[in-house]
Protein backbone atom coordinates (compact mmCIF):
# COMPACT_ATOMS: atom_id res chain seq x y z
CA UNK A 1 0.00 0.00 0.00
CA UNK A 2 1.37 3.40 -0.99
CA UNK A 3 2.00 5.93 1.82
CA UNK A 4 -0.72 8.25 0.54
CA UNK A 5 -3.21 5.39 0.44
CA UNK A 6 -2.38 4.57 4.05
CA UNK A 7 -2.74 8.24 5.01
CA UNK A 8 -6.09 8.45 3.19
CA UNK A 9 -7.37 5.28 4.86
CA UNK A 10 -6.31 6.30 8.38
CA UNK A 11 -7.64 9.84 7.94
CA UNK A 12 -10.96 8.52 6.65
CA UNK A 13 -11.39 5.99 9.44
CA UNK A 14 -10.54 8.50 12.17
CA UNK A 15 -12.81 11.23 10.75
CA UNK A 16 -15.63 8.74 10.22
CA UNK A 17 -15.40 7.49 13.81
CA UNK A 18 -15.20 11.02 15.17
CA UNK A 19 -18.10 12.25 13.04
CA UNK A 20 -20.25 9.28 14.03
CA UNK A 21 -19.59 9.76 17.74
CA UNK A 22 -19.53 13.57 17.95
CA UNK A 23 -21.57 14.68 14.96
CA UNK A 24 -25.23 15.23 14.37
CA UNK A 25 -27.63 13.49 12.02
CA UNK A 26 -26.15 15.28 9.02
CA UNK A 27 -22.63 14.16 9.87
CA UNK A 28 -23.81 10.60 10.45
CA UNK A 29 -25.57 10.64 7.08
CA UNK A 30 -22.33 11.87 5.50
CA UNK A 31 -20.41 9.01 7.10
CA UNK A 32 -22.99 6.52 5.84
CA UNK A 33 -22.82 7.93 2.30
CA UNK A 34 -19.03 7.80 2.17
CA UNK A 35 -18.73 4.33 3.73
CA UNK A 36 -21.36 2.95 1.34
CA UNK A 37 -19.49 4.55 -1.57
CA UNK A 38 -16.26 2.92 -0.40
CA UNK A 39 -17.92 -0.50 -0.27
CA UNK A 40 -19.75 0.00 -3.58
CA UNK A 41 -16.52 0.98 -5.32
CA UNK A 42 -15.18 -2.55 -4.80
CA UNK A 43 -18.22 -4.02 -6.51
CA UNK A 44 -18.26 -1.47 -9.33
CA UNK A 45 -14.51 -1.32 -10.01
CA UNK A 46 -14.50 -4.06 -12.69
CA UNK A 47 -17.00 -2.11 -14.82
CA UNK A 48 -15.04 -0.32 -17.53
CA UNK A 49 -15.67 1.23 -20.90
CA UNK A 50 -12.43 0.67 -22.77
CA UNK A 51 -9.88 2.06 -20.32
CA UNK A 52 -12.39 4.42 -18.70
CA UNK A 53 -13.38 3.39 -15.17
CA UNK A 54 -17.13 3.55 -15.58
CA UNK A 55 -17.88 1.83 -12.26
CA UNK A 56 -15.91 4.44 -10.31
CA UNK A 57 -17.70 7.21 -12.18
CA UNK A 58 -21.11 5.72 -11.33
CA UNK A 59 -20.22 5.49 -7.63
CA UNK A 60 -18.91 9.07 -7.63
CA UNK A 61 -22.07 10.26 -9.38
CA UNK A 62 -24.16 8.59 -6.67
CA UNK A 63 -22.05 10.27 -3.95
CA UNK A 64 -22.48 13.64 -5.68
CA UNK A 65 -26.25 13.22 -5.88
CA UNK A 66 -26.42 12.12 -2.23
CA UNK A 67 -24.30 15.09 -1.08
CA UNK A 68 -26.41 17.55 -3.09
CA UNK A 69 -29.55 16.01 -1.58
CA UNK A 70 -28.02 16.29 1.89
CA UNK A 71 -27.03 19.90 1.25
CA UNK A 72 -30.55 20.80 0.14
CA UNK A 73 -32.23 19.02 3.05
CA UNK A 74 -29.96 20.05 5.94
CA UNK A 75 -28.60 23.35 7.21
CA UNK A 76 -24.88 22.53 7.31
CA UNK A 77 -22.31 24.34 5.18
CA UNK A 78 -19.95 21.39 4.88
CA UNK A 79 -22.46 19.49 2.76
CA UNK A 80 -22.27 22.21 0.10
CA UNK A 81 -18.48 22.03 0.07
CA UNK A 82 -18.55 18.22 -0.09
CA UNK A 83 -21.03 18.38 -2.98
CA UNK A 84 -18.76 20.87 -4.77
CA UNK A 85 -15.79 18.52 -4.35
CA UNK A 86 -17.97 15.70 -5.65
CA UNK A 87 -18.65 17.85 -8.72
CA UNK A 88 -14.90 18.30 -9.23
CA UNK A 89 -14.46 14.54 -9.11
CA UNK A 90 -17.13 14.17 -11.80
CA UNK A 91 -15.31 16.76 -13.94
CA UNK A 92 -12.15 14.65 -13.60
CA UNK A 93 -14.12 11.61 -14.78
CA UNK A 94 -15.55 13.58 -17.71
CA UNK A 95 -12.09 14.75 -18.76
CA UNK A 96 -10.81 11.18 -18.68
CA UNK A 97 -13.80 10.01 -20.73
CA UNK A 98 -13.15 12.69 -23.34
CA UNK A 99 -9.39 12.06 -23.53
CA UNK A 100 -8.53 10.13 -26.70
CA UNK A 101 -5.95 7.34 -26.44
CA UNK A 102 -5.82 6.98 -22.68
CA UNK A 103 -2.39 6.03 -21.45
CA UNK A 104 -1.30 4.80 -18.04
CA UNK A 105 0.07 8.25 -17.14
CA UNK A 106 -3.38 9.76 -17.72
CA UNK A 107 -5.01 7.14 -15.51
CA UNK A 108 -2.46 7.74 -12.73
CA UNK A 109 -3.11 11.50 -12.87
CA UNK A 110 -6.85 10.88 -12.74
CA UNK A 111 -6.61 8.61 -9.70
CA UNK A 112 -4.24 11.01 -7.92
CA UNK A 113 -6.53 13.97 -8.50
CA UNK A 114 -9.59 12.06 -7.30
CA UNK A 115 -7.74 10.90 -4.17
CA UNK A 116 -6.69 14.47 -3.37
CA UNK A 117 -10.20 15.79 -3.83
CA UNK A 118 -11.50 12.88 -1.75
CA UNK A 119 -9.25 13.94 1.13
CA UNK A 120 -10.76 17.43 0.92
CA UNK A 121 -14.25 15.91 1.07
CA UNK A 122 -13.30 13.95 4.22
CA UNK A 123 -11.83 17.09 5.78
CA UNK A 124 -15.11 18.93 5.09
CA UNK A 125 -16.92 16.28 7.11
CA UNK A 126 -14.41 16.71 9.94
CA UNK A 127 -14.78 20.50 9.80
CA UNK A 128 -18.54 20.06 10.12
CA UNK A 129 -18.01 18.20 13.39
CA UNK A 130 -15.64 20.95 14.60
CA UNK A 131 -18.26 23.57 13.72
CA UNK A 132 -20.91 21.69 15.70
CA UNK A 133 -18.56 21.45 18.69
CA UNK A 134 -17.60 25.16 18.52
CA UNK A 135 -21.27 26.16 18.35
CA UNK A 136 -21.89 24.20 21.54
CA UNK A 137 -24.31 21.79 19.89
CA UNK A 138 -24.61 18.38 21.46
CA UNK A 139 -23.89 15.24 19.45
CA UNK A 140 -26.86 13.04 18.72
CA UNK A 141 -27.65 10.39 21.26
CA UNK A 142 -28.59 6.82 20.59
CA UNK A 143 -32.22 7.62 21.38
CA UNK A 144 -32.39 10.56 18.98
CA UNK A 145 -34.78 10.44 16.05
CA UNK A 146 -33.44 9.87 12.55
CA UNK A 147 -36.35 11.51 10.82
CA UNK A 148 -37.80 14.95 11.09
CA UNK A 149 -40.47 15.45 13.72
CA UNK A 150 -43.96 15.62 12.34
CA UNK A 151 -45.48 19.05 12.30
CA UNK A 152 -48.75 19.45 14.04
CA UNK A 153 -51.27 21.81 12.48
CA UNK A 154 -51.58 25.07 14.30
CA UNK A 155 -54.94 25.79 15.88
CA UNK A 156 -56.21 29.21 14.98
CA UNK A 157 -58.83 31.01 16.91
CA UNK A 158 -60.97 33.46 15.02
Amino acid sequence: MAPFQLFYLLLSLSVFAWAWLRGGHTERAGVAILVLAFLASFMMQPITLGQFRLGDAIVDLAVFIAMVWLALRRDRWWTLAAAAFGGLILIAHALMFLTPNLQEAHIRMDVASRWGIGVLMILCLGAGVVERWMAGEQPVSLRARWRRPERRPEHRTT
